[in-house]
């Protein structure tokens, strides 16, 4: 059995109780705007998973999201793990994890902030869990919210939650980048691949088939940036998830 769909139509709730149910076996591919999240199941139940820096990070990931594509590909052969029992954990308390996601994104809508310390005024006596010190030792200088995430030894709701603590506590303050940074790793060329496996692989994502539509292996990643109106960040996305998919290479810009 394989099955396939849209989020905006069958919310990950409904679709991870229907694989339950009928105690499927195989794998759950989603595509958002990033790397494709994979959840790997065995007569029902989540063994293991991957996209993300652990498999409960994909869960989470996945939780949270409100639109993409789904696949499911029915596959027997899914081996056991030694993460079944905190997946299945987690998928047992998707409405307190949306939850805790809908308060997040309340608070940081976007990830592309900057975390900072403040000259704190608060004079009552603070008391720090070892995860919040954690967290403020990368906040040394002003550092991106993506780029915070991305180092941080939490998952990323885990890290937006002490983030959220720590600004409460009047420690950190965030704001909203006014310009979207070039960086070193921008200076690409983005290069169609031509095989069959290539050629044959679908892209989902309306963002991501224009800018892969875009590519014609002469103009820069800043150019196709700039012609379809996101910001870098976002482009740096999209590369990600077209190199996933073996839809491209990139070649380094000459001077």
């Amino acid at each position: 059995m394989n099955l396939n769909g849209n989020l905006t139509e069958v919310d990950v709730k409904t679709l991870i109780s229907f694989i339950k149910n009928i105690k499927a076996t195989g794998k759950l591919i989603i595509n958002n705007n990033s790397s494709p999240l994979i959840v790997y199941f065995k007569n029902g139940e989540p063994v293991d998973a991957e996209g993300e820096k652990e498999p409960a990070e994909t869960i989470e990931k996945i939780i949270s999201l409100e639109q993409g594509f789904f696949e499911f590909k029915k596959n027997d052969n899914i081996p056991e793990s030694k993460f079944s029992g905190e997946l299945s954990e987690l998928l047992s308390t998707i409405d307190s994890i949306k939850l805790k996601w809908k308060k997040i994104k309340s608070r940081f809508p976007t990830q592309n902030l900057t975390v900072t310390l403040s000259e704190t005024k608060n004079n009552n006596e603070i008391k720090l869990s070892g995860e919040e010190w954690k967290i403020l030792s990368f906040v040394k200088e002003p550092i991106y919210l993506y780029e915070l995430i991305k180092i941080s030894p939490f998952r990323e709701l885990k890290t937006l939650s002490l983030v959220s603590s720590l600004q409460e506590k009047e420690l950190i303050h965030t704001t909203k980048n006014k310009e979207d940074k070039l960086m070193p790793e921008d200076e690409v060329i983005p290069l169609k691949k031509a095989g069959r496996v290539a050629v044959n692989t679908v892209i989902y994502g309306e963002k991501n088939i224009e800018f892969y539509k875009k590519i014609d292996n002469k103009k820069d990643f800043v150019t196709i940036v700039k012609e379809i109106g996101i910001n870098f960040k976002d482009g740096r996305d999209i590369l990600k998830y077209l190199l996933s998919q073996g839809k491209i290479s990139l070649r380094k810009k000459t001077k």
